[in-house]
């Protein structure tokens, strides 16, 4: 029998060519879940998708399913006046679809229809979480792309430092609640957005290398936002994101400090030892034609001769373990950026130390508090 499963655990997606329901396929899964954990998924949702799959499609069906229950409930509890209550069962649904949406590289459409439903989900969300969210709109070039601000607990009307987050090649703004509320408790505003090539910006704009362009335009945003002390802008990033973290750091020196979590430096460097799951992503992300083609747009996302530009403190964390994104790739980032950069190495840690959120999320958090 020549069954195949597909899993990655950059970011919380799961592609598979067939599988099979039995136990050896559920265990895989399973082991996939501290990235569903991480954005704010329930475990025994988790869990309750897993074992009721008999099929590949099964997966986004199942997220979806229990998106609907989540919002159901948001439905009734806003109807009661339970706010807090209706804030969080919209998250909740909003993750579910998030969750199901992603890996989807083979049917944009049906993709597209999942991450309607997840904003949906979102903007209804937003008023009642604590803190609440703002939706901005930035507009860049000939699109705009959408962006949720987050202003920090018991915010006083004085401006406050602001970290944007950079989300990987197939994830979502909204992935990052959980991860926002870090830096929120410490007196940090947050922003995260879907810039070209992610979420529903895909649509518009497909993922492109000068990722200094398009976060410059939300920095522009923010510099004109009277509730953000623009003098202390940080950035960070994820996957991808880490990679596009440093290099805006490196052209935009509004920025005063940044975090590259499981960034790369230069990607062609590790495309022909990566797996076809994550080929198939970067494919898609880049609207590349097919796989060749694909190849050659990655040879434009590269550090190169832009990370020895940085000159704001950089926080590189990694992990000995990452198999979507080499160790090495850190090594280089330190040894380029030099005297401005520290490497915090987790062993036994997964793609972005997923399995060590208690350890890394409040170094990071701690670091940028201090750094802004």
């Amino acid at each position: 029998m020549n069954d195949k499963v597909y899993v990655i655990n950059f970011s919380n997606k799961i592609i598979m060519d067939k599988i099979m329901a039995n136990e050896t396929t559920q265990q895989h899964l399973i082991g996939r879940l501290p990235r569903l954990l991480g954005s704010g998924v329930d475990y025994n949702d988790a869990i309750e998708v897993i074992t009721n799959m008999n099929e590949v499609a099964d997966w986004s069906k199942g997220w979806e399913k229990v998106g609907e229950r989540h919002q159901i409930r948001g439905d009734k509890a806003f109807e009661a006046g339970d706010l807090i209550t209706a804030g969080e069962a919209y998250f909740r649904a909003t993750i579910s679809f998030h969750t199901g949406q992603s890996g989807n590289v083979e049917d944009p459409d049906e993709k597209l229809r999942v991450q309607t439903l997840q904003r949906k989900a979102y903007l209804k969300a937003m008023p009642y979480l604590n803190p609440k969210t703002e939706r901005i709109v930035v507009p860049f070039e000939n699109i705009e792309f959408p962006g949720n601000l987050r202003l920090p607990v018991n915010y006083s009307n004085k401006p406050v430092p602001c970290v944007l987050l950079n989300a990987g090649a197939d994830s979502t703004k909204e992935e990052f609640f959980t991860l926002e509320n870090e830096f929120l408790k410490r007196g940090l505003a947050t922003c995260a957005f879907d810039g070209p090539g992610q979420g529903m910006t895909w649509q518009k704009m497909k993922l492109r290398p000068d990722f200094e362009s398009p976060v410059g335009a939300v920095l522009n945003i923010l510099e004109n936002r009277p509730e953000i002390d623009s003098s202390r802008l940080g950035i960070w990033g994820r996957s991808m994101g880490g990679y596009a973290a440093p290099r805006v750091a490196a052209y935009d020196k509004r920025i005063k400090a940044c975090i590259s979590l499981g960034g790369y430096f230069d990607m062609i460097s590790f495309w022909d030892t990566s797996s076809e799951v994550l080929l198939d992503i970067l494919q898609f992300a880049f609207g590349a034609t097919d796989r060749n083609n694909a190849r050659e747009i990655a040879h434009g996302f590269t550090l190169k001769s832009s990370a020895e530009h940085i000159t704001c403190p950089l926080l590189i964390v990694h992990s000995d373990q990452d198999n979507i994104c080499p160790y090495s790739e850190a090594e280089k980032m330190l040894a380029t950026v030099g005297k401005n950069a520290e490497l915090v190495m987790f062993k036994g840690g997964n793609h972005c130390c997923d399995n060590k959120p208690a350890e890394v999320r409040p170094m990071m958090a701690d670091w940028m508090s201090k750094q802004l």
